[in-house]
């Protein structure tokens, strides 16, 4: 592990394209699909060795051959659909979907449609020592299929902790922290990915967490900032107001709108965390940044969300 080493990098260029990814992951062969003078490629990456935390989007249908990453990669679809055929499998993800990679030793083919992705590589060597029961075999039995909603939601939490850990510019990480972040990384994923003895796999109960709701939570916590009502989020996850209403209730006892309120409210509360306590106006400007227009409405939400109010948050910060 080393300290952090943030790039960006955005390209119209298909050969461009292909080079950094060759760089970034392994050789490859890419080819796209419609017009050249329509695309674009971007790729973000916090590196800190063993562990790199990417962000990658692609506006077009875009097909890639690539030789074996040597390494666990993560997947979280945000938007758009990724197809994966490593020679194991041939799987096809869609928004909400989080999930483990190509197998690392396998060559294989994907697929692009319009997708935004985010992407965690561990180093196979991390992995050794995190829980000895699992070491030799975790590889072999790694689930290729989207994991559940709880556990896709501590995945997420886990990524933006030890992202947020590294995103503050200047501040040097000693060896410590470095090492706890990827160990970390490494415990979680072996928890998340890998199924226990007598654990049921996701593929075993498709039903148990339906597309529905995994691309309506991933298209929610991916755009809290919009102007957003029901119907939209409907169009996203390509199905009807009242389908997407029901799997909302069935399998997370809510509303998408509620959902939203709550995305909308975690946000505000990182915000006030953020802040400086002697700021004028902060909690008015938090929340209607956030939507909520009505002072009142908003203090009576956030505490029956936190256990405490927004100055309260926001005298801590």
């Amino acid at each position: 592990m080393h300290e952090p080493v943030v790039t960006e990098f955005s390209t119209t260029d298909p050969e461009q394209a292909r080079a950094l990814i060759a760089e970034a992951y392994r050789d490859n062969r890419l080819r796209v699909r419609g017009s050249v003078e329509n695309y674009r490629f971007e790729h973000d990456r916090c590196d800190l060795g063993d562990v790199h935390f990417d962000f990658l989007h692609n506006t077009l249908t875009t097909e890639v051959v690539v030789q074996p990453l040597g390494r666990m990669v993560l997947l979280r679809v945000l938007d758009g659909v990724l197809e994966i055929d490593d020679g194991l499998s041939d799987r096809r993800f869609g928004p909400g979907d989080v999930f483990a990679g190509p197998h690392p030793g396998h060559d294989y083919r994907t697929g692009l449609h319009r997708a935004r992705l985010q992407v965690t590589g561990i180093d196979l060597a991390l992995f050794t020592g995190v829980d000895p029961a699992q070491d030799g075999g975790a590889i072999e039995r790694l689930s290729y299929e989207p994991v559940s909603i709880v556990k896709a939601q501590r995945w997420r939490r886990t990524v933006e902790y030890v992202t947020g850990l590294f995103s503050e510019p200047g501040v040097e990480n000693g060896p410590l922290v470095l090492g706890a972040a990827g160990r970390l990384m490494a415990a979680v994923a072996l928890d998340t990915f890998i199924a226990g003895e007598g654990e049921e796999r996701p593929c075993d109960r498709r039903d148990a967490v339906p597309d529905t709701v995994r691309r309506g939570i991933a298209f929610l916590e991916a755009n809290p900032d919009l102007d957003l009502g029901v119907a939209d989020v409907a169009r996203a996850c390509r199905v009807s107001v009242r389908a997407l209403q029901l799997a909302f209730r069935r399998h997370l006892d809510t509303t998408p709108m509620a959902y939203l309120r709550r995305v909308r409210l975690d946000r505000a509360r990182a915000e006030l965390r953020d802040a400086e306590p002697g700021a004028a106006g902060t909690i008015t400007r938090v929340a209607a940044k956030w939507g909520f227009l009505d002072g009142s409405r908003f203090s009576a939400h956030y505490r029956a969300a936190f256990g405490e109010s927004p100055s309260q948050t926001l005298r801590r910060s």
